[in-house]
């Protein structure tokens, strides 16, 4: 179930001699000795341990912020996967999806200024993008559909490197709209998707008359004075000092092969073989360290009105969208994902503001929690880290948190089957012909079927209303029954696959060849990536 939950602490966790078994506290002139007491550090520096032998990384970055100022910073192990290179507090690492609120905060700042409005579509704003697939989309698909991420696109993200920063307008209106498709019209549900905020950085770019990462520099970097955050490489490279990684290289030479899953090599990523993507740098391609973004995340809780209306801050944290439509506990606001309260195990009914980055090399958490006036950065140099240990220390290490209380009950009664039962028809996979046999959802897939696309027979309760699951290719994956304004079903929505119900519309064709597991072009912290944030129905 979607709530936050602890990692169990690791038996193994005694003192060992690799690098990563002494963390270095030593550039941490702005701590607080008395905020972390020598039993909670002793626990910060056990976890870390822990984590950095449980992950791929190699080397980890971590910054508290507290009320006004970093109380607690610390680097551990190496930044780079093969050598003993030393990490320090200005080392740099890719943020991955965390970039996503920057850009969120940047394109407010233009609907505060005037030239955009949360109600620009895609086609006011950028005439020339036009889906080939889905004419009718950009006259449809709004800033705010964008921002949080319901505007219903394929989730695409390109890492080959195209480092130019006029294409990020070029791929917009080029390769992207002759390839991309709206699995559903925007607007109707709750589906992560990287594309959402290229087109939205390309939207505040346009608006200002400046390329996407001079705007960063000039509207939120400098004055914000995150003097080591970067939005190119290019910048990264000629101030040194960064940080590389261990996970993917992808030697797919057609980057817009969509739907087949791309030759990808296992590894140490090495400085010139991480991407540069102008298209996909508003969606997670930023640089930063752990103390510019704890410092960062401080403006969402204390604000200022320099650089963003009180009221658009808000609404980035405010949900506007939830995960699963059955549950108001958890949601996403503009770039941030919303919820009600966290288990560490007990249960604590404290807001907390979430999200995380996965490039093919690095992982970024970010966790906030306004009413404490907390805000946590920790980032790793390998893929798919979870630090889940460290977080849960440095939060019950503050001693911040209020009493435990009862956690709510998830919303966890079963719609009857017969409501949900219909034709559900996808652009990639064709039909889905849901039957309801008793209170047992069967599923017949004959496109699918035609296609050799292995699938399973029936979709199994996930346990929160209107959540299965259903295998793919060898693969578990969840789906979510969505009702539209009548309370009818008529979607039935995965992260990649999003069916719309229909009477008629029996889609008999060869499909090409999907791959439902593994696809490292389609990243990005789901609910059931984030540590503290998880969901054994995350989409």
């Amino acid at each position: 179930m979607l709530l936050l939950l602890v990692a169990c602490p690791d038996p193994a966790d005694t003192a060992g001699g690799s690098p990563a078994d002494t963390a270095d506290t030593a550039d941490t002139a702005d701590n607080t000795p008395s905020f972390y007491d020598e039993g909670a550090i002793e626990a910060i520096e056990k976890a870390v341990r822990g984590d950095l032998r449980s992950n791929n990384a190699a080397g980890v970055q971590l910054a508290v912020w507290v009320d006004g100022r970093i109380v607690y910073t610390l680097e551990s192990g190496s930044a780079h996967p093969d050598t003993d290179t030393p990490i320090d507090a200005h080392t740099l690492f890719q943020i991955g999806s965390d970039t996503k609120k920057m850009t969120a905060l940047t394109a407010l700042q233009q609907v505060e200024a005037g030239t955009l409005s949360l109600d620009s579509t895609v086609s006011e704003v950028l005439p020339d993008v036009q889906l080939a697939a889905s004419p009718e989309w950009a006259a449809e698909a709004t800033l705010h559909d964008l921002l949080s991420h319901q505007g219903g696109l394929f989730d695409y993200t390109p890492w080959n490197d195209d480092p130019d920063d006029g294409q990020l307008r070029g791929t917009a209106e080029g390769i992207f709209a002759a390839n991309e498709w709206a699995m559903n019209e925007p607007g109707v549900l709750w589906n992560y998707s990287n594309p959402n905020f290229s087109l939205a950085g390309l939207m505040a770019e346009s608006a200002a008359g400046v390329a996407w990462p001079d705007l960063m520099r000039q509207d939120l970097f400098e004055p914000l004075g995150l003097a080591d955050t970067y939005a190119r490489k290019s910048e990264v490279e000629a101030r040194g000092n960064f940080a590389t990684g261990w996970g993917y290289t992808i030697d797919d030479p057609n980057p817009w092969n969509l739907l087949d899953t791309p030759a990808y090599t296992e590894g140490t990523v090495e400085m010139d073989e991480v991407s540069d993507n102008a298209f996909t740098r508003p969606a997670g391609m930023v640089w930063s360290t752990a103390s510019d973004m704890a410092r960062f995340h401080a403006f969402f809780i204390d604000g200022d009105a320099a650089l963003l209306d009180d009221a658009l801050r808000t609404d980035m944290t405010t949900m506007q969208t939830r995960l699963y439509p059955a549950w108001d506990a958890q949601g996403y606001g503009y770039g941030w994902f919303v919820a009600n309260g966290i288990n560490l195990p007990d249960y604590y009914a404290v807001p907390v503001w979430v999200h995380g980055g996965n490039t093919l090399s690095f992982t970024s958490t970010s966790y906030v929690l306004p009413e404490q006036g907390m805000s946590i950065s920790i980032l790793s140099n390998g893929y798919g880290d979870d630090f889940t240990r460290t977080l849960v220390a440095l939060i019950e290490g503050s001693r911040l948190l209020p009493a435990a209380t009862e956690a709510p009950a998830l919303p966890s009664s079963e719609t009857p089957a017969a409501q949900l039962a219909g034709t559900y028809v996808d652009r990639t996979l064709g039909r889905f012909e849901v039957t309801a046999e008793g209170s047992t959802l069967q599923v017949a897939m004959p496109d699918a079927d035609a296609s050799g696309i292995g699938h399973g027979s029936a979709f199994e309760f996930a346990g929160i209303t209107d959540v299965y699951t259903l295998t793919l290719g060898g693969s578990a994956n969840a789906f979510v029954f969505v009702a539209d304004e009548h309370g009818e079903y008529r979607w039935l929505a995965n992260r990649q696959f999003t069916g719309e119900r229909t009477e008629e519309n029996a889609l008999a064709r060869p499909l090409p060849p999907v791959d439902a597991g593994f696809d490292p072009r389609r990243l990005g912290p789901d609910p059931a990536r984030l540590p503290l944030l998880r969901s054994s129905a995350g989409r």
